[in-house]
């Protein structure tokens, strides 16, 4: 179990480095539109379009860092009050439904991709631009995420403590 965590923290630290990469071209684009727009009075076509995709795939490529570090938001104000055994179990219940909350999300995500794909589906703009390969990074994130965290949940009933990820934190 613990080489399978180590191997999921590998991805997760990729997929979050991929969601940063996203994160800075939206940045630094949306930095030359508006000069664009205050020098040339007119918009970079095409910005718009990457913009919309860039932030889809830092919200799903990101979710595996977010897990990993224990950046989602939880309330811990019951758990720290349970004994450690019943928290530890109702820790992981929770990751078990998290877990299943992501793969509901994933299916239906990854029917989407498949048709999408297969229609070669792109989105009018300045220009066409492809979108099939956002919705299968979208998929592809979504059962990252619920992979993830039904391993979390195994780690936590079993009581050993993820591996801390290599972006500066340490999972609580």
């Amino acid at each position: 179990m613990l080489v399978v965590n180590r191997f999921l923290t590998r991805i997760a630290v990729v997929t979050g480095w991929v969601a940063l990469a996203f994160l800075a071209f939206m940045m630094v684009g949306i930095s030359v539109d508006v000069v664009a727009r205050a020098v040339a009075g007119r918009s970079v076509p095409g910005l718009f379009e990457m913009s919309e995709m860039s932030m889809v795939l830092v919200a799903f490529m990101g979710l595996g860092v977010t897990l990993l570090d224990d950046a989602h938001i939880r309330v811990t104000m019951l758990t720290d009050r349970l004994p450690t055994r019943a928290a530890r179990l109702s820790t992981a219940l929770a990751f078990a439904l998290t877990a299943l909350a992501f793969a509901m999300l994933a299916w239906p995500a990854s029917a989407e991709a498949a048709y999408s794909f297969a229609i070669r589906e792109f989105r009018w703009g300045a220009f066409q631009m492809p979108i099939w390969w956002a919705k299968m990074a979208v998929a592809a994130g979504l059962w990252f995420a619920a992979l993830q965290a039904l391993l979390r949940a195994a780690l936590t009933v079993t009581g050993r403590p993820p591996e801390p990820s290599r972006t500066g934190h340490a999972p609580h």
